[in-house]
């Protein structure tokens, strides 16, 4: 199941049997796979959830006990995440060749696997007029830097290429001139 970064901040998460825990405020991206490194729980990086905690992901998070939540230096994906200090959400994009593309303003996780499935790409002018928004598949992203993610040319403007106007067929070849 597909769920948009957007919908993800601010889900409760509860704690079978207990009740409520807190909310979702962030998710930890690995750069190196794309997949879910931790969810960020209460507005800081001090504790999170990892993926493997997870019962069920919907409406809410929802784990089977409070050790769940865990402080990220006992998960080392988490730990190691964190310390690259990497946050896809604004950060620009551009192609192989250099072109700038625009900010990732959200992007899809895979909430059954915890993977990055597609980022959502556009260009904001002073907040106010924005380009059509590119959808760009995880498997076209070739590197993710701080601030910058890189993706493949295709995704690079393609000039329109105007055909050459062909002259009409005679469709009655014997009166041809």
């Amino acid at each position: 199941m597909q769920k948009p970064y957007s919908e993800i901040i601010g889900l409760p998460v509860i704690i079978e049997g207990l009740g409520r825990a807190g909310r979702i405020t962030d998710a930890l991206i690995d750069t190196k796979d794309g997949k879910v490194a931790g969810f960020v729980v209460n507005n800081s990086l001090k504790k999170i959830i990892a993926p493997i905690d997870i019962l069920f992901f919907g409406q809410a998070v929802v784990i089977g006990d409070p050790e769940d939540i865990i402080d990220p230096s006992d998960y080392i994906k988490a730990k190691e995440t964190i310390e690259k200090d990497i946050w896809i959400l604004h950060s620009r994009v551009e192609t192989l060749k250099g072109e700038y593309l625009g900010k990732i303003y959200d992007y899809y996780l895979d909430v059954s696997y915890y993977g990055l499935i597609k980022i959502v790409v556009y260009k904001s002018f002073f907040g106010l007029l924005k380009t059509p928004e590119r959808i760009i598949p995880a498997k076209d992203i070739v590197r993710i830097k701080k601030g910058l993610v890189i993706v493949k040319n295709q995704w690079a403007k393609q000039p329109v290429k105007h055909a050459q106007e062909e002259p009409l067929k005679n469709f009655y070849p014997d009166m041809a001139a």
